[in-house]
């Protein structure tokens, strides 16, 4: 599994929802407990800049956060995050916060399962039919699989929901979301 290259593919899609949510659509609520659309984008950029920083060992780039500068932040911050995954940021060990220390693979992993199912949460919070790539969702839906069902990482202030059952005849993006916490209608898939 080329992990780079899916994650590449994770961002653009993500990037393209990201490029089509409306002025009025920042404060709607998601699958998120307690979390809005901006608080997701917020949040994705939080991340690209952090671990950006942590792989190229440079000082973290912030950018503005202001509803109208969210969507160009976001896809520069997804710029600067996919090229400081080269292969040496993949050696280093990162601080994962609820997941402890992990290898630069590990962190990579995490980090594409959460901007791919951050993607449907807005599609979701949006009210748009989400098209999962069965590629990208098997991949994720293999890294989620080994996240321990543990407190911090799930329940209650944890990073995920405990997981719920997946519709019948589930694809591997139905089945992605439903083990980290999200219920939805069977969705297309592409």
């Amino acid at each position: 599994m080329d992990l780079l290259a899916l994650t590449t593919r994770a961002h653009h899609a993500t990037g393209t929802t990201i490029t089509g949510i409306g002025t009025d659509d920042w404060d709607r609520s998601t699958p998120c407990a307690e979390w809005t659309v901006r608080d997701i984008v917020k949040h994705l950029i939080d991340n690209n800049e952090h671990r950006a920083a942590q792989a190229s060992g440079r000082l973290r780039k912030t950018r503005p956060t202001a509803d109208g500068d969210l969507t160009r932040s976001y896809a520069e911050s997804s710029a600067e995050f996919l090229a400081a995954f080269d292969a040496q940021a993949l050696e280093k060990t990162f601080d994962f916060g609820n997941f402890g220390p992990l290898p630069g693979k590990n962190a990579l992993a995490v980090l594409f399962v959460d901007n791919l199912v951050h993607g449907w949460d807005l599609d979701a919070a949006l009210g748009r039919e989400h098209l999962w790539d069965d590629e990208l969702a098997t991949a994720a839906l293999g890294v989620a699989s080994r996240y321990p069902d543990v407190t911090p990482v799930r329940g209650p202030g944890g990073a995920f929901d405990q997981a719920v059952e997946a519709p019948p005849g589930a694809g591997p993006g139905e089945a992605l979301i439903a083990l980290l916490g999200r219920s939805a209608p069977p969705i297309p898939r592409r």
